[in-house]
């Protein structure tokens, strides 16, 4: 039986519009291009196969927030 790899789906504010999914310039209202306007940005973990790319026997990756 093969390994199971879970994928973490997390997400995070969008720091250029707070969440609102758009900003104000010059008294107009406009959309966060950050986001596209749904307020949070996802965050992208590496995959097994990306980190066995790189040839070490043994794996380490520190998450920093």
């Amino acid at each position: 039986m093969g390994k199971v790899i879970k994928i973490a789906k997390n997400a995070c504010i969008c720091p250029v519009c707070n969440g609102n999914g758009f900003t104000k310039e010059n008294k107009e209202i406009i959309q966060c291009e950050q986001c596209d306007s749904s307020g949070e940005l996802t965050i992208q973990e590496p995959t097994l196969e990306f980190l066995e790319s790189f040839g070490s026997s043994r794996l380490q990756w520190l998450k920093i927030l």
